[in-house]
Parts: C-alpha cells; sequence; structure tokens
C-alpha cells in the first residue's frame, strides 16, 4: 500500500486504502476534508477528528490534529501558526503533511509570503523523505515561486517534480500558471495536451486544469471554442462540491464580459443552472473565494434572497475591516456588474482592488477575474468593446510589479485547439 499522505498530498487519495479504525487514516482524511474548504466537510472532519484521543497518534501527529481541528471549527489563522511552527522541527512524511497543510492554508488566506516560506522549509526537508514525497515537495514549492512571480525558478521546481513524479498534476498546475501569467497561451494548452496520463474522469484537478485550457482560449480571443469547452469539459462534473462549481462561474463570467448581448443571452440557462447548483452550498458557506463565486451565480441568476444570504454570512465570519475594506465592495461590484450598473461597478472595486493582497484565497490567475471586471466596467463607461481587455494591461496585471525572472523561459512552438486529446476526445471533436 502506497504511503496515504503522500497520496493525498498527490490528491490520488483512494478510499479503498483507508482504514476507518486507523486514528491516522482519520486524521489523513480529515485533512483532506478541510483543504476543501466547504462546510459540509469540514463538519465531517470536526466529527472524526472529536473521535479521535491524541493519545491515539505519535506524538508528531498530536499537534497536526490540533491544527486540522481548528481549521476545520472555522479558525484558519490559529491552525495556520500551529502548522508553521511544527513543521520547523518535522521530517519524513509528518514534515510532508505539515507542510501540505500549511501550504494549502496560507493558499486559502491569500498569503503568497507564507506560500514561499512554506515552500522553501519544506523543500529543506526534502532530504528526510522518500523520493516521491520530495518530489511532491518541488510541486508545492513550484506553486508558491509562481505566486510570487519568481516564473523561472517555477518552470524549473515544476519539471524537477515531474521528472520524478511523471503524474504529479500540482507542479504541472504551476508550469500551466507560469505560462498563462506570462501569457504563452499556445504553450500552456500544449502542455495541458501533452500530459502523460491523459484526463480520464478520475484525474485530480481534470475540471480545473480544463478551465485552465479554456483561459487560455480566451487569452486568443476564441471565444466560441471556449464555450465549447465549458459546455463539453467544464461542466462535467465528477462530484458534488462548490470547487468544480467555482471554475464554472469563473470561466462564465470571463465570458459573459467579453462576449457582448448576444453572447450573453446565451449564457441565460447556464447561469440559472449554476445558481441552483451553488444554492445547495448557500446555507453554510465559509470562505470568501466560494462567496464571491457563489454571489456571481446568483446576480447572473437574479436570485438576490440567496446573494443577499452569503453576504450576510460574510459579513458574520469575516472582521468588520476587512469586511468592508475588501469583501463588501467586490459584492457590491459584482451586483452592479450584472445589473448593468458599471459606473457603481467601476467605482467600489476600485478601492478593494488598489490593495496589494487581497486575502480571500485563490490563486493571481483566479483573481484577475475582479480586475477584468472592474476594468471592463470601466471600458463599458468609455463607450468601447470590452474585448479590447484581451490585449490591454489587464492580463499583464497578474504578473505586474513582481519579481518577473522569466526571460529565459519563453517557450516556442503553437498548439491550436485540434492539438487537445484530453480525455479521449478533444474539444475539437465536439
Amino acid at each position: 500500500m502506497e504511503n496515504i499522505v503522500e497520496d493525498l498530498v498527490a490528491l490520488r487519495l483512494d478510499p479503498r486504502t483507508i482504514r476507518d479504525a486507523d486514528p491516522f487514516h482519520g486524521l489523513v482524511v480529515a485533512a483532506e476534508g478541510v483543504t476543501n474548504m466547504e462546510a459540509e466537510r469540514c463538519r465531517k472532519a470536526i466529527e472524526i477528528l472529536e473521535g479521535i484521543a491524541p493519545g491515539a497518534l505519535a506524538p508528531e501527529f498530536r499537534t497536526t490534529r490540533e491544527a486540522v481541528l481548528s481549521w476545520a471549527r472555522g479558525d484558519l489563522l490559529s491552525a495556520r501558526e500551529m502548522l508553521a511552527s511544527s513543521l520547523q522541527n518535522s521530517r519524513g512524511e509528518h514534515a510532508l503533511l505539515t507542510g501540505f497543510l500549511a501550504h494549502m492554508a496560507d493558499f486559502s488566506l491569500g498569503d503568497n509570503e507564507g506560500l514561499l516560506e512554506t515552500g522553501r522549509v519544506l523543500t529543506e526537508l526534502r532530504p528526510t523523505m522518500s523520493r516521491r514525497a520530495a518530489g511532491l515537495s518541488d510541486g508545492l514549492f513550484a506553486f508558491a515561486l509562481e505566486e510570487c512571480g519568481h516564473y523561472s525558478d517555477a518552470i524549473s521546481s515544476a519539471e524537477r517534480a515531474m521528472s520524478i513524479n511523471h503524474d504529479d498534476v500540482y507542479a504541472l498546475h504551476a508550469k500551466v500558471h507560469v505560462l498563462q501569467r506570462l501569457r504563452e497561451n499556445a504553450a500552456a494548452k500544449e502542455s495541458i495536451s501533452r500530459y502523460s496520463n491523459g484526463w480520464g474522469a478520475a484525474e485530480p484537478m481534470r475540471i480545473h486544469m480544463w478551465w485552465h485550457f479554456a483561459i487560455g482560449l480566451l487569452g486568443e480571443g476564441e471565444l466560441d471554442e471556449a464555450l465549447r469547452c465549458y459546455q463539453l469539459e467544464v461542466r462535467r462534473k465528477t462530484r458534488a462540491g462548490a470547487w468544480e462549481d467555482l471554475d464554472a462561474v469563473a470561466l462564465l463570467w470571463r465570458l459573459e464580459i467579453l462576449g457582448g448581448q448576444e453572447l450573453s443571452e446565451m449564457l441565460v440557462p447556464h447561469w440559472s443552472s449554476l445558481a441552483a447548483a451553488w444554492a445547495t452550498y448557500a446555507e453554510g458557506p465559509n470562505y470568501i473565494f466560494n462567496d464571491l463565486h457563489a454571489a456571481m451565480a446568483f446576480a447572473k441568476a437574479g436570485d438576490y434572497r440567496l446573494f443577499d444570504r452569503i453576504v450576510a454570512s460574510c459579513r458574520a465570519r469575516e472582521s468588520p475591516e476587512f469586511f468592508h475594506s475588501v469583501c463588501r465592495p467586490l459584492f457590491d461590484g459584482i451586483a452592479a456588474f450584472a445589473q448593468r450598473d458599471y459606473a457603481t461597478s467601476a467605482r467600489v472595486m476600485r478601492s478593494a482592488l488598489k490593495q496589494k493582497q487581497l486575502r480571500i484565497g485563490g490563486s493571481k490567475l483566479q483573481q484577475s477575474v475582479f480586475h477584468w471586471t472592474r476594468d471592463a466596467a470601466d471600458t463599458h463607461l468609455r463607450g468601447s468593446n470590452p474585448r479590447d481587455l484581451l490585449s490591454s494591461h489587464t492580463h499583464a496585471r497578474t504578473h505586474g510589479g513582481m519579481n518577473n525572472d522569466s526571460e529565459n523561459h519563453r517557450p516556442q512552438g503553437r498548439a491550436g485547439i485540434g492539438a487537445a486529446r484530453l480525455s479521449g476526445a478533444g474539444i475539437a471533436d465536439g
């Protein structure tokens, strides 16, 4: 049986390998649950962890249990502090588990400096790990480097990770992020298309990688193909949960921005379907990045009862300062944009988007949807075509002002939509 911690970090944890009576296995299952940042998964994690006596775990994993329990109960900051402190003295599988959880906590908190520090500590501990675990650590570090603008180092770390574990989809994901932040859309699509494992239904991050493929299509102005990608792959859900619905909203909202009135009318039934899916989670949101995407779906579907419920839940959960400086302006900007009140949308979002880090979770590439929205509102006010954003500073914004050390990594070659052979039937195959 493969190490279940390595399987967790590789996003390939197989339920058939889990022994229900084993406290350590329970800890790993709970850890997987909280990283999804969904209320129901957190409730299940609490149930699992409260059934595990601390003494039933090896001493080094008892702090991990406390950190995961704190996370599940909604105190992610305390969880992250415990994990970061514990990582300093870790080794082996404990280092991999602790580093992975700290990485995911940093990501969810939108703490890029924390991501980088966690990655650096984790890579220093590689000599204590198995070869597979060391490779997975490189993949985590690659994403941290990318988010902080160290593009050449990110590519090198991702490729080193994949040379050890050819199926390391998280490392591939980091490489694709770099390419797309550099607007190397053809190279990003080609990297996705050539993934050695293919893209069957069971492949981890399958829908998210299709989302990246569609983002590449948008970057090349291929809106029709991006919509086909949405219809054929991004909405071919593999499980109930917010992550896959989030990708769908994030793609559809960009299409809404770029496509004009005719495309907007075509998207109406898709928005209705997405709002219905998000309604399942509206009773228990616990993550601002999810909340904002749910709000997009509800705004486009015209369901302001659920929209207001999401906003109220966020207000009750977040600090007043953070809610009023970041959350509320983004919610209001989303609502105004959906109602074509572009003056209000641009005005209310501007102050929040001036902040160096939004601290809402999600990657820089994912967060760019809010900059797109504000800039599209400005474009409408000027009487211009929002599709001009494809060649404007909006894309450059995702890496502007960072340490862009990428000039030695300008991939060559071009892969069109016909090059995709994901899941055995490329988009062009319809």
